[in-house]
């Protein structure tokens, strides 16, 4: 029985098949989000996206969606360079 790939959460995806437990995964979470219970990788939804888990990952059994950028206008950036251009014009 082939164990496919499984959703423990909205970010992370586990492949059975592919994990030895070594439990990598589990100790370089800085937040730690994972943790086995009866063979199975468990998320305490408290994943950050930061990705460790799965760089350090020996076997490739575990993938976390990456974090989406946010747009122009949605908080991060001031829109410095738009008052230049406005300054260079007057």
């Amino acid at each position: 029985m082939a164990e496919s790939p499984k959703k423990i959460d909205a970010h992370i995806t586990w492949t059975p098949k592919f994990c030895k437990q070594c439990l990598t995964c589990v100790n370089i979470c800085p937040v730690k989000n994972l943790e086995f219970k009866d063979d199975e990788m468990v998320s305490l939804d408290k994943c950050t996206q930061c990705g460790l888990c799965q760089k350090y990952c020996p076997d490739f059994a575990i993938e976390v969606e990456a974090k989406k950028k946010q747009k122009n206008g949605e908080g991060g950036e001031s829109g410095a360079g738009k008052g230049e251009a406005q300054e260079a014009g007057e």
